[in-house]
């Protein structure tokens, strides 16, 4: 009886120790395969909080990161845009410094840049990435600025009468000829009477680029680098084209009042020009800053993942080396259970 027990212990027993080693193969192979100790978090103890706490702060700045980036596409299209938009404005200063503008081929080739400008500029303005007009304030779904081309030029009563930039909530506006009719017009889109008041056409947006620190970013058309931009060329355009009294030559205005307008196109343009680097600059300080604090995440990231790696982490090669030696006692256990279990009847009974 006892020889009868004893076999069916043994029987039982390495049965048992073959599940466990079977297990114990699985958990090996993980570790070969992931790289990592454990399938289920609670077998860490008592450095599971801890994994938490890193997998949780390692996916926040991830996500900090990744707002950045998409981000970072539309700040540098404003630093593009406004290096352009400068270049434009210097385009005005040399376009405005004739040789000699009594030659009748300055009004002509005058007009055509003047135009080709206002298309460059209007451009650039609505500018979108996506379906996201950049320039558009929160008014991102439409264009800012419209054809510029159609505003109405300034003549000779206009002469010394400047434009004050609009800095509050109001859509910019241009008053053709102060001296009389003083008709009120706009380049942006939003623009319906005067006053307009659009507060999404100036309102930037802000992003959270780490915990509690917010940025505020955006350029809007309605800025007055842009405005001043615009003063610019139509005072370079109305040099050429606006009606006054007709000149020696039969031209619209006479030379003096075309030198006046050009000289304002030129100090508008001049304006224009020193307001757009300081919203480059303040553009590039805003890249800046989204760069520094990239690195900041990028820093903590690679040493989070390192305590990770300490705490999670398996070697592939120490598991491969029990892989080989657990395997070898499996096979032993399987000969030795198929040899018991060719013991016959009589001898177990035995």
């Amino acid at each position: 009886m006892v020889d009868r027990v004893s076999t069916s212990g043994r029987l039982l027993n390495d049965l048992m120790v073959m599940q466990s080693s079977q297990q114990s193969l699985e958990l090996l192979q993980y570790r070969v395969s992931t790289g990592k100790k454990f399938q289920q978090l609670k077998l860490y103890g008592n450095d599971a909080p801890r994994i938490v706490d890193l997998r949780n702060e390692i996916a926040t700045r991830q996500a900090y990161m990744r707002s950045m980036d998409l981000t970072e596409g539309i700040t540098r299209s404003y630093d593009a845009v406004l290096d352009r938009l400068a270049e434009a404005a210097s385009e005005i200063i040399d376009i405005s410094s004739p040789i000699d503008a009594e030659d009748p081929s300055f009004l002509t080739d005058t007009t055509v840049l003047a135009e080709n400008l206002m298309l460059e500029i209007e451009s650039n303005l609505n500018v979108r990435i996506g379906d996201r007009y950049i320039f558009a304030g929160t008014n991102y779904g439409t264009a800012p600025v419209n054809d510029l081309r159609d505003l109405a030029l300034y003549n000779e009563t206009d002469i010394g009468t400047a434009n004050a930039g609009e800095t509050a909530d109001t859509i910019p506006e241009f008053t053709v000829d102060a001296g009389g009719a003083a008709t009120v017009q706009s380049y942006h889109s939003s623009w319906t009477a005067s006053p307009t008041t659009d507060a999404a056409a100036w309102r930037k947006s802000t992003l959270t680029i780490n915990d509690r620190q917010t940025v505020s970013y955006g350029i809007t058309a309605t800025d007055p680098a842009f405005q001043k931009l615009i003063d610019a060329v139509v005072r370079l355009k109305s040099a050429v084209t606006s009606p006054g009294p007709a000149d020696t030559n039969g031209n619209g205005e006479t030379v003096d009042e075309r030198r006046s307008m050009l000289g304002q196109a030129i100090s508008a343009a001049e304006e224009a020009r020193v307001a757009l680097r300081q919203l480059q600059s303040e553009n590039g300080a805003i890249i800046n800053q989204f760069d520094k604090t990239r690195v900041e995440h990028e820093n903590f990231i690679a040493i989070s993942q390192g305590s990770l790696e300490d705490i999670e982490g398996a070697s592939k090669e120490e598991a491969a080396v029990q892989i080989s030696t657990l395997q070898a006692q499996l096979q032993a256990s399987y000969t030795t259970i198929a040899r018991r279990a060719q013991l016959s009847l009589v001898n177990f009974l035995g």
